[in-house]
């Protein structure tokens, strides 16, 4: 298929974005959703912040909701991402990249699912109260109180990300779930052997629960190396693909587009120093550096062979089926 023909159906799919920690509270962000054509993102707004902290960031979203409303629009339900197609806009599904919000309190699980929060990451790198991040030392599991939140999670509709999460927290939180879970963005260990990226007994079991790993961008979960391009990303999806399956695998490029400094360093709290460094200096991937050049992804797929529905099904449509599994 032509490039021309692949622009037309990147314009005319469901196109989503599984995991962006972009700065949305500059509208140059929402510009390049618009002009990637994103159909809806999984938006983190909070991570490591305190219950009054999280409150205090919805309720700066939700003026977001108000000041940009010809540009964005909330997701409560599946039907909501079709909404947004239909009216041209790009649909925020709400996410946590941490269970810190919930300051140790299981019942505001029901107050963030009713503001509309759809997803949340049990873990970020290091220990909480659920389990342990990827660069914990000692990883001891998802605890007592982790499996009382994937439960009331499960109960509320709510999609347990496990991207951050280390090996045993990752495997227990996918046995506790009753409900087919996500890693939103990581890459197969596999491919690039580093603390973030998952190994393939990880990758079998979620997609085993019914779930969806989205591929991450940065040069570093790639390539092991500074620099990558549009290739080395598809490479990541097409080993992804053969590994778990076209209908378990999807974008999930985790930009952090205009973040601002003090935020960033906030992001690599406690990793070793080489590592904050290279995420901090490492040139964007070639060909996919911004959200604005989704479509190029749909542009490679095609490239290599890959059938329409199979390029929908990576691009939107294995997001839209996991959200309809777990949000009803």
């Amino acid at each position: 298929m032509d490039s021309v023909s692949a622009q037309q159906a990147h314009r005319e799919s469901i196109i989503i974005d599984g995991l962006n920690a972009s700065w949305f509270f500059d509208p140059l962000v929402l510009q390049k959703l618009q002009q990637g054509g994103v159909t809806a993102v999984n938006a983190t707004v909070a991570a490591w912040h305190t219950p009054t902290e999280t409150l205090m960031m919805l309720g700066n979203v939700f003026q977001l909701f108000r000041q940009y409303s010809s540009l964005i629009t909330q997701i409560y339900s599946v039907s909501d991402i079709g909404e947004a197609k239909w009216q041209q806009k790009t649909g925020i599904i709400l996410g946590f990249q941490d269970s810190a919000p919930l300051g140790d309190t299981v019942q505001l699980l029901a107050v963030y699912q009713q503001l509309g929060v759809r997803v949340i990451q049990l873990t970020y790198n290091f220990k909480n109260s659920v389990g342990c991040g990827c660069m914990e030392p000692a990883d001891t599991g998802l605890t007592d109180f982790g499996k009382n939140v994937v439960a009331e999670m499960n109960r509320l509709g709510m999609l347990v990300d496990l991207s951050h999460c280390g090996y045993k927290t990752t495997l227990d939180a996918i046995y506790a779930s009753s409900k087919p879970i996500a890693i939103t963005h990581a890459n197969p260990k596999s491919l690039c052997n580093i603390p973030r990226n998952k190994t393939d007994e990880e990758l079998k079991a979620a997609a085993e629960s019914g779930g969806v790993i989205g591929l991450v961008v940065f040069p570093l979960m790639l390539t092991g190396q500074a620099s990558a391009d549009i290739e080395d990303y598809f490479r990541a999806i097409d080993t992804m693909v053969n590994l778990v399956g076209i209908d378990h695998t999807a974008l999930g490029p985790d930009f952090m587009e205009q973040m601002p400094q003090e935020i960033a360093m906030q992001a690599l709290d406690g990793l070793p120093p080489e590592i904050r460094s290279s995420f901090i200096t490492m040139p964007f991937t070639k060909g996919f550096s911004t959200i604005a050049e989704i479509a190029h992804v749909t542009e490679v797929l095609f490239r290599h062979g890959y059938a329409l529905e199979d390029v929908q099904k990576i691009m939107g449509r294995n997001w839209l089926k996991l959200y309809e599994s777990v949000w009803t």
